[in-house]
C-alpha cells in the first residue's frame, strides 16, 4: 500500500499479521526517494503530537557503506580480543550494521543531530531486520533512486511496538540528499 508523502518520497509498506506469535508479524517496508541520498531513513516514534519530542527508533541506511564486524588483525581469535576463548573470530567490540537500527532521543545528540552514529547503534542482538538492504539505481525516467527496504517485527523486546490494529504509530522519515559532486545538500534533516 503506498503512502506518498510529497512528489520526491514514497514509503510502500505492508503489515503481515501473526497475532498469536510472540513478534506480532511482520512490517514490510520500502522508502524511495527521487535522488541521491547520503542516508535515508524512517522512525517509529513515542512522541504524542509533535514529532521532535519523544524518543525515536530508526531504520537508517547508507547507500555504498558495507557492514562490518571487529575481527582480529591476523583473522584469528586472541584472550585480549575475545575474553571468553571461543574459536570464532568475531569479538564483541565496534560493529556496524547497515541498514541498521538506531535509536535517536528527543533532541537528537550534542547540537540536535538527529543521522546516523555509532553511538546511537542498537546493540547487535536488536539488529533483527529482515531482508534490509538500501540500494541506488536508475528509473525508466533516467532519475537516481535511492531505497531502503527491510521487513521489520511488529514486536521486539525494548523497542517501539507496532500494532496496525489497535491504533496508529507515528512514523517519521528523513533523506540526507547529496548533490552531484557527492556533498551533502543537508546532512542533518529534520524528521
Amino acid at each position: 500500500m503506498p503512502f506518498i508523502s510529497d512528489t520526491s518520497l514514497t514509503l510502500y509498506y505492508e503489515t503481515v499479521i501473526y497475532p498469536s506469535h510472540p513478534t506480532g508479524g511482520l512490517f514490510c517496508a520500502s522508502l524511495e526517494y527521487v535522488g541521491t541520498a547520503g542516508w535515508i531513513g524512517i522512525a517509529f516514534s513515542t512522541a504524542g503530537r509533535n514529532p521532535q519530542f519523544g524518543r525515536r527508533e530508526a531504520i537508517i541506511g547508507m547507500p555504498g557503506v558495507d557492514s562490518s564486524e571487529a575481527v582480529s588483525l591476523a583473522n584469528t581469535t586472541s584472550q585480549a580480543l575475545n575474553p571468553s576463548g571461543s574459536q570464532s573470530n568475531f569479538v564483541d567490540g565496534p560493529y556496524f550494521v547497515n541498514p541498521g537500527k538506531y535509536v535517536i532521543p528527543a533532541g537528537g545528540l550534542l547540537e540536535g543531530y538527529y543521522g546516523p552514529s555509532l553511538e546511537l547503534l542498537m546493540p547487535g542482538f536488536q539488529q533483527t531486520l529482515v531482508n534490509a538492504s538500501v540500494t541506488t539505481s536508475l528509473n525508466e525516467s533516467n532519475q537516481t533512486i535511492t531505497r531502503l527496504s527491510f521487513a521489520k517485527y511488529l514486536r521486539e523486546w525494548g523497542e517501539i511496538t507496532i500494532d496496525p490494529l489497535s491504533g496508529p504509530t507515528l512514523i517519521l522519515y528523513a533523506v540526507a540528499p547529496v548533490d552531484e559532486n557527492g556533498t551533502y545538500v543537508n546532512d542533518n534533516p529534520e524528521w
